[in-house]
């Protein structure tokens, strides 16, 4: 039987190579995307591709509540619906760089929804359909960012002194906390924060002005294409050895130690309550 495979963040970027790369293995994908003219223009590029493997898009935004909850329960549907309720991979890719601090319509920093709380939501949602699957893998782009991060809860979503970088670093260094609290809880669905290194994307121009914009455009051209950590991420989503490593931290393939403050228990399960009360999750 064909996996089927979840990817969010899908026209463009990590994402995109992503889809094209499981759909070389044969895997039918379900691409979550909210750019219109990018959705149609991924289907026309991989339509080649799609003779032995489903490509299917779902819509939606993630950058408040109420349209990832509706994004999450819409996957679920679409699950349900074409493969039966058979879901083997999720990936979760999407992310967001903001100049300026911009609240969304749940009073949340739109940097930290978007980044943390969505793929909080997404799994959340998918987590049940992930439960039945023989292989069931989930994958969290993180970066490593997160290095430099560190946890203020005086000061959880950067409302105060908001900078650009702080809020990026602490979103990335929050999808470390949730791959580790969620492999403690979930230990039949392994779990893995991604480590993409640095990548030529537009992750740093879309919603950035000025010498933000300048500087990642600048940074980016040292980076590598977004197939070199794409092919490392399918891997650990296809290959057995990678089961045993379920909260780890993956770089190019390898697991490596992340930030030494993601592995402090009470931090992790804090922002795992913190989380589940900003977006009204009980997750069990």
């Amino acid at each position: 039987m064909q996996k089927v495979a979840i990817v969010t963040g899908a026209s463009s970027g990590i994402g995109k190579a992503n889809v094209e790369l499981l759909l070389k293995e044969k895997i039918h994908v379900i691409a979550f995307a909210r750019n219109i003219e990018k959705i149609e223009a991924v289907k026309k590029e991989f339509k080649p591709l799609t003779k032995n493997a489903n490509l299917d898009f779902v819509i939606g935004d993630l950058s408040n509540n109420k349209s990832t909850h509706q994004a999450g329960q819409d996957l679920v549907d679409f699950v349900n619906k074409k493969y039966n309720g058979q879901l083997d991979i999720l990936m979760n890719v999407a992310g967001r760089v903001t100049s300026g601090y911009h609240e969304n319509e749940d009073g949340n920093e739109i940097t930290f929804a978007t980044n943390h709380l969505s793929v909080f939501i997404l799994t959340y949602y998918l987590t049940p359909l992930l439960k039945k699957a023989k292989d069931p893998r989930v994958l969290v782009v993180s970066s490593l960012s997160h290095y430099r991060a560190s946890i203020n809860w005086n000061n959880i979503q950067n409302k105060k002194c908001y900078n650009i970088l702080k809020a990026y670093k602490r979103s990335k260094l929050y999808n470390v906390f949730f791959v580790k609290e969620y492999a403690r809880k979930f230990k039949d669905i392994p779990i893995f924060a991604i480590d993409p290194g640095l990548v030529k994307t537009e992750i740093g121009g879309k919603n950035t002005t000025g010498l933000a914009r300048f500087a990642w455009n600048l940074r980016k051209s040292g980076g590598t294409d977004v197939y070199y950590p794409s092919k490392f991420m399918v891997d650990v989503a296809l290959k057995p050895e990678y089961k045993a490593l379920s909260g780890h931290y993956i770089k190019e393939g390898k697991s490596i130690p992340s930030n030494k403050i993601t592995y402090n228990e009470e931090h992790a399960k804090r922002l795992w309550s913190y989380s589940e009360s900003l977006t009204q999750i009980d997750f069990k």
